[in-house]
């Protein structure tokens, strides 16, 4: 380590025990995000955004805040939370099924995203003509070497792993390391144009076996969020 980034180090541990003065609030969405992704520690961002944006939902690594425009606001609450907004904020990672980055802090602090109604397991069938459940035990089988589980093949898998929302998904998740943990929850679904997307798609086997408890029985449990 070199002694500028000493310098930066320390700066950083005194704005942290120091606190960070808030830039003033306001009601321009730039200005907002830019502000955000300026301060240095979680616990400024959170504060700021909490008092110029609308709380939407919140999980263990990240918060979710409704823009004007519409769309959503994905903040880091912790480093978990900064690694899987790296990880969903990936401009390769790519697919039909994928709700669309649309921009994002440089430092990921955040990721602006589509806002999409969350879906039902029918619904999800009626518009794949899969059923969500049999979709969800295909692809934590097709996705068994990314979460290190022991999967017992469907007897259906055959029929399911010939639909394109698998192959798709598949193809991503094996490409990217996503924990299919997240892949075959309902609740990570929404929907545009009559289509499901996957709204929730952070976790990677990497963050996974950093930031999550290694003894957990089922590694492909957890969310993202």
């Amino acid at each position: 380590m070199n002694t500028l980034d000493i310098l930066r180090l320390a700066n950083k541990f005194y704005v942290m025990a120091k606190g960070e003065t808030l830039p003033a609030d306001s009601k321009d969405t730039d200005t907002i995000l830019k502000n955000i992704e300026n301060l240095e520690t979680y616990a400024a961002r959170i504060k700021y955004a909490e008092k110029n944006l609308d709380h939407l939902s919140s999980g263990s690594s990240r918060i979710v805040y409704t823009l004007p425009d519409g769309t959503i606001l994905k903040l880091a609450k912790n480093d978990r939370g900064l690694a899987q907004n790296k990880a969903e904020g990936n401009p390769e990672m790519k697919s039909p099924y994928l709700n669309k980055l649309l921009r994002a802090a440089k430092n990921r602090a955040w990721i602006n995203m589509q806002f999409l109604d969350k879906i039902t397991e029918k619904e999800f069938e009626e518009m794949t003509d899969v059923d969500f459940k049999d979709f969800g035990d295909a692809i934590r089988y097709g996705l068994k070497d990314v979460s290190d589980n022991s999967e017992e093949k469907p007897k259906n898998f055959e029929e399911i792993s010939k639909t394109k929302v698998y192959k798709e998904l598949y193809n991503v998740g094996k490409e990217f390391k996503l924990m299919p943990g997240d892949i075959a929850r309902i609740s990570s679904w929404g929907c545009k144009d009559n289509h499901p997307v996957l709204i929730d798609a952070g976790l990677t086997k990497e963050i996974f076996d950093k930031y999550y408890d290694s003894g957990t029985t089922d590694r492909s449990s957890e969310s993202s969020v």
